[in-house]
């Protein structure tokens, strides 16, 4: 399944997968969005799968952020693995 990014009151929504196929794309995007916004949300609600990659993808985005002092947060119930993963990390 592909990945729909929608954007509704600062917070961004995955729809579909976040997985190998689409990762440098989600990396490019988000990237952007890093260097402009002060604030970036994810709401995972909607998250179908999110794989290793996604994942590493994802705490790359942290990381990055974390480094240029901007705020990034996740939310949303829909993917159990992605807070096993970063619950293991820390």
């Amino acid at each position: 399944m592909y990945l729909k990014i929608s954007k509704k009151k600062n917070v961004y929504h995955l729809i579909g997968n976040v997985n190998t196929l689409n990762v440098p794309k989600f990396l490019n995007y988000f990237t952007t969005k890093i260097d402009k916004k002060n604030k970036i949300t994810l709401n995972i609600e909607q998250a179908i799968e999110i794989d290793r990659n996604g994942l590493n993808a994802i705490q790359e985005l942290m990381t990055l952020a974390t480094s240029k002092d901007k705020n990034f947060s996740i939310v949303g119930g829909g993917c159990k693995e992605i807070y096993d993963h970063f619950n293991e990390a820390s």
